[in-house]
């Protein structure tokens, strides 16, 4: 049954783990999409698809997030103003099925604890697009944490790497203020750039920048008034 290769392609595939230093002694494990929440939207998918239509479920990996698509919208009771606090089965012979094989929880349990996973692993909250009248589209970010320590193509530390980083900590520490400060003089200079530009400008994942942003507006040092799109950046 091509289901049960789910599990094992998000394993293998996805779900990439790594150590990540919290002290000199001790190590904690993130991941840049963990495996559960990862697995719970896939099969969601599968679960709510539209079987009427031969379009598939759509999965893609980007450098920065993962999009995760399935014809058919929010069905039923469900509507964009009460998801995923209301749910419908579109399929609700498949739905049972997955259910009581253990597969998916119940949707609107899944969605909630599926939040919980990604905030507690640097992603933040997946992000549903509930626009889209003949599908259902959800977008999982790459985890800020995982995406703030460079890796080898084996999925080990690259240069950067615990031990380098717990035996240099001035100069790690020196590169991320030196992120920071370019941040802040291109937030200057251009207040209403987006995280994407500042991405593509300085070279660095939209994860980074988001991780130094969110830092940033923690230290005091930029605040975001507006929306996403037409908002702009106040340095202080």
């Amino acid at each position: 049954m091509a289901i049960i290769k789910i599990d094992n392609f998000i394993e293998t595939s996805v779900s990439k783990r790594r150590p990540i230093p919290v002290s000199v002694l001790r190590e904690k494990i993130v991941f840049n999409y963990p495996y559960w929440a990862t697995r719970e939207l896939l099969m969601n998918a599968i679960m709510h698809r539209d079987y009427e239509t031969n379009a598939p479920v759509q999965f893609y990996e980007y450098e920065d997030r993962i999009e995760i698509q399935n014809p058919g919208g929010l069905y039923g009771k469900a509507r964009p103003e009460n998801f995923p606090n209301v749910n419908d089965y579109r399929n609700p012979f498949i739905a049972e099925a997955m259910k009581v094989m253990g597969y998916v929880n119940r949707f609107s349990r899944g969605v909630s604890r599926v939040q919980k996973e990604l905030l507690e692993n640097g992603n933040g909250e997946a992000l549903f697009d509930l626009s889209l009248i003949t599908a259902f589209k959800v977008i999982e970010n790459i985890s800020t944490k995982h995406a703030e320590f460079g890796m080898s193509d084996e999925g080990h530390f690259a240069q950067e790497n615990a031990q380098e980083i717990t035996k240099r900590p001035r100069k790690e520490k020196a590169t991320q203020e030196t992120i920071q400060e370019k941040i802040v003089a291109t937030l200057r200079v251009n207040p209403t750039i987006t995280r994407s530009e500042l991405a593509s400008l300085l070279k660095r994942t939209q994860g980074s920048i988001k991780y130094h942003l969110s830092q940033l507006s923690h230290k005091g040092v930029v605040e975001h008034l507006g929306s996403t799109k037409s908002g702009k950046w106040i340095v202080f």
